[in-house]
C-alpha cells in the first residue's frame, strides 16, 4: 500500500475533478467522529462555495444513505462510497490505541455530551480517517492524518489550502 500523499504531491486519482477540493475519508458510518466531521464539512461547504467538498465512505451505499439522513443530511457535500479508495490514498489500518486510547475516549465523551453518539456501524472500524486539500491541478496542498480517532481536521485551513493556488478573483 502506498503512503498517504504529502503536500506537493499529486493525488492518486482524479477524485477532486479539476477544482479545489477538500476530501475527507471518513471512519465507518455510524462513528461519532465521522458524524462530527460530516457536520463540520456540511457547515464549511455552506461558507466556502468555491471549494468542492467530498466525503468518502467505506460503508455500503444503503448504510451510507441511511446514515446521511439520520445525521441531518450532507448538504452540499458530495458523498462517494468507495472503500477501495482508502488504500489507494494510503489509509490502511489503525491500531487499537488509535480508536480506544485515552484521547479518543475523551473525545467520544465530549461528542456524546453534544448529542453525537455511536450509531449502527457500516465499514471497517480499523480504518483511519484522513482529510486532504487538493488544488485545481490535482496536487495535495494540505493533509490531516489524525493522531487518534478523535483528532478532527481543521476544515478552514483545508479550504484555504485548497484555494491557495487559485488566481485572485476580479476586484480583489
Amino acid at each position: 500500500m502506498p503512503d498517504p500523499p504529502e503536500p506537493g504531491q499529486p493525488t492518486p486519482d482524479s477524485l477532486a475533478g479539476g477544482k479545489p477540493a477538500v476530501i475527507a475519508f471518513l471512519r465507518h458510518v455510524g462513528c461519532p467522529f465521522a458524524e462530527a466531521t460530516m457536520a463540520a464539512m456540511r457547515d464549511s461547504a455552506a461558507t466556502a462555495p468555491g471549494v468542492d467538498w467530498i466525503a468518502v465512505s467505506q460503508g455500503t451505499p444503503e448504510a451510507t444513505e441511511h446514515w446521511c439522513d439520520a445525521i441531518g443530511g450532507c448538504g452540499a457535500v458530495s458523498v462517494v462510497v468507495d472503500p477501495a479508495r482508502f488504500a489507494a490514498w494510503g489509509l490502511g489500518r489503525s491500531s487499537l490505541g488509535h480508536f480506544m486510547g485515552r484521547r479518543s475516549l475523551a473525545s467520544v465523551g465530549r461528542l456524546a455530551r453534544a448529542g453525537i453518539r455511536n450509531r449502527h456501524p457500516s465499514g471497517n472500524r480499523w480504518r483511519p480517517a484522513g482529510t486532504f486539500a487538493v488544488d485545481g491541478e490535482g496536487v495535495v496542498r494540505w493533509r490531516h492524518l489524525p493522531e487518534h480517532a478523535g483528532d478532527l481536521p481543521d476544515l478552514a485551513a483545508a479550504a484555504g489550502a485548497a484555494r491557495a493556488g487559485e488566481p485572485p478573483s476580479p476586484g480583489a
